[in-house]
C-alpha cells in the first residue's frame, strides 16, 4: 500500500473485545504508556460498552477509543462501525479470537493477530471460525511457546511468540493498606489468587485445597479476586467454601480494580487453572518478587519454574495445592529467594517494552511502502 507524500504517522488501529480489567485488555493500557507516538498514530476500538473499565488509562495517554459495539455488544451495526475505522488506518492488531474473526473478514488493510490462549480453550463455534479465517492474518503472535504450538495446522503465516509484559511498581505503605483492610494480623499468611470466576480457573480446587490447609497451616488466609462471567457466579463459589466449612479462611472479593497491591501483599500468589495461555497476574506477581504456586498449564512453565521462582503441580489436585503452599509457607527464605529469581526473571524477559519494540516492529515490516515524510 502506498501513499507518497504522507505526513502524517502510520495510523494503527488496536482491536480487541473489551476494555474490562483483564489480562489481555490491560496489556493494551499498559502498553499505550510505551507506543512510539512519533511514528504510530495509535486508536483503540472495543466492542462489549460495559466493559470499559481501562477506558480512563487510555484516554488519559491522548488515544482516541471508540466503542464499535451496540448497547447487548456486537449487532448488526457493529461491523458497519469497524469497517468505517478501517478506512482510516495502515494497519489493524487484533487481540483475541472474536475480533479477529471480524477484522480478518472486513480489513483491506493488513492484520496482525494476536493469541492470547490455547486455541483449543475456547468453545467449538469460535475455534472453527477462528480457523477458517485464520490464512486472512498478515502476522499472528502469540504469548508464549505453548500458545504458539497450540496453533500448529492453521493456515497462514506461522506464529512469533512475544511474550507478554508487565510495568508494576506497589509502595510498602500500600502493601501495609492492603493488610489493614483485610484485617491481618502482622506475620498472619496471606495466600493469594486473582482470577475471574470461570470453569476453567480452578475455583474449586482452591477451595477443596482450603479445607486441607486449614489442618497444616491454620492461621493461613486465603484471598481471591475476580469478578463473575454470569450473575450468581460469586455466590455459587461462596456457597462451596461455606459448605466444606471454610468461609472463614477463604474469602472471595469479587471483582477489584487493581489487584496488584493484593499481589505485593501475599505470602504465596497461587493459580489452580486448568487452562491458560501466559498469565499476566503470574508475571506481575513475579515482578513483585512473590513466590508463586501454579498449575503447569500453557504457558505457565516458561516463567514458574519449579524449584527456582515457584512450585508447578498438576490441574484439579487440591490436595497437591495446599501441600505446595504449606511447603512455600513452611519454608519462608526458600519463598523469598524463589520470588527474588522471579523479579530477575520479569525484569530480563517480560518487559512492556520490549514487547512493545516487538510489535512495532512487525508493523514496520508489514508496511514498508507507507511513506513517511
Amino acid at each position: 500500500m502506498m501513499s507518497s507524500g504522507r505526513t502524517d504517522r502510520l495510523r494503527i488501529l488496536i482491536l480487541i473485545k473489551g476494555l474490562g480489567i483483564g489480562g489481555a485488555e490491560r496489556l493494551v493500557a499498559e502498553a499505550a504508556r510505551y507506543w512510539d507516538r512519533g511514528t504510530f498514530d495509535y486508536r483503540v476500538a472495543y466492542v462489549l460498552p460495559w466493559k470499559n473499565q481501562l477506558v480512563p488509562d487510555l484516554v488519559n495517554e491522548r488515544i482516541t477509543v471508540d466503542c464499535i459495539g451496540g448497547p447487548s455488544g456486537l449487532d448488526l451495526a457493529t461491523p458497519i462501525r469497524l469497517r468505517r475505522l478501517l478506512r482510516e488506518v495502515d494497519l489493524v492488531h487484533a487481540h483475541l479470537p472474536a475480533t479477529g474473526i471480524l477484522a480478518r473478514l472486513l480489513a483491506t488493510v493488513p492484520v496482525v493477530y494476536t493469541e492470547h490462549n490455547l486455541a483449543g480453550s475456547y468453545r467449538q463455534p469460535t475455534r472453527t471460525l477462528n480457523r477458517l479465517t485464520f490464512a486472512r492474518n498478515r502476522a499472528v503472535t502469540a504469548v508464549s511457546p505453548a500458545v504458539a504450538d497450540s496453533l500448529e495446522g492453521f493456515p497462514g503465516p506461522s506464529p512469533t511468540v512475544v511474550a507478554n509484559g508487565v510495568a508494576v511498581s506497589v509502595t510498602a505503605d500500600e502493601i501495609a493498606a492492603t493488610r489493614s483492610s483485610l484485617g491481618l494480623t502482622t506475620g498472619r499468611p496471606l495466600v493469594v489468587h486473582v482470577g475471574n470466576i470461570r470453569p476453567h480457573k480452578g475455583h474449586e480446587t482452591l477451595i477443596r485445597a482450603a479445607t486441607r490447609l486449614a489442618v497444616s497451616v491454620p492461621d493461613a488466609v486465603i484471598v481471591s479476586a475476580g469478578g463473575e462471567k454470569f450473575p450468581g457466579d460469586l455466590e455459587r463459589v461462596r456457597s462451596l467454601a461455606a459448605a466444606l466449612g471454610v468461609s472463614d479462611r477463604v474469602r472471595f472479593l469479587g471483582r477489584i480494580e487493581d489487584a496488584r497491591p493484593l499481589l505485593a501483599a501475599a505470602d504465596v500468589v497461587v493459580n489452580p487453572s486448568k487452562v491458560e495461555g501466559l498469565p499476566l497476574v503470574l508475571l506481575e506477581a513475579l515482578a513483585l518478587a512473590r513466590p508463586v504456586v501454579a498449575t503447569a498449564v500453557g504457558g505457565v512453565p516458561s516463567v514458574v519454574i519449579d524449584g527456582e521462582t515457584g512450585r508447578l503441580i498438576q490441574p484439579g489436585d487440591p490436595d497437591a495445592l495446599a501441600d505446595a503452599i504449606a511447603d512455600v509457607l513452611s519454608h519462608p527464605s526458600r519463598g523469598r529467594a524463589w520470588g527474588v529469581a522471579g523479579a530477575k526473571l520479569v525484569k530480563s524477559e517480560y518487559g512492556v517494552p520490549r514487547m512493545v519494540k516487538a510489535f512495532e516492529d512487525t508493523y514496520r515490516r508489514l508496511l514498508p511502502d507507507v511513506v513517511i515524510v
